[in-house]
């Protein structure tokens, strides 16, 4: 599995005004969920069975992600 800037996405989704707040900002709930099927696809795929995030450190979100976006 490859991570870094040649790596291609597991998953794509469509920001879409359920996802968002007034606003129009996604809710960072929404994409940490994103990120978790991600990596649990990734991480299925290499231990051959199921899995289960136990913990995450920290996510910090540098730019909102608005409706219409491709994430």
């Amino acid at each position: 599995m490859s991570v870094g800037p040649d790596a291609k996405p597991v998953i794509r989704d469509i920001a879409m005004p359920a996802d968002a707040n007034a606003d129009g900002d996604t809710f960072g709930g929404w994409l940490l969920s994103l990120m978790d099927m991600g990596a649990g696809l990734v991480a299925a795929r290499k231990a051959r069975g199921r899995v289960a995030t136990v913990a995450i450190d920290g996510v910090q979100f540098h730019l909102p992600v608005k409706v219409g976006d491709e994430v």
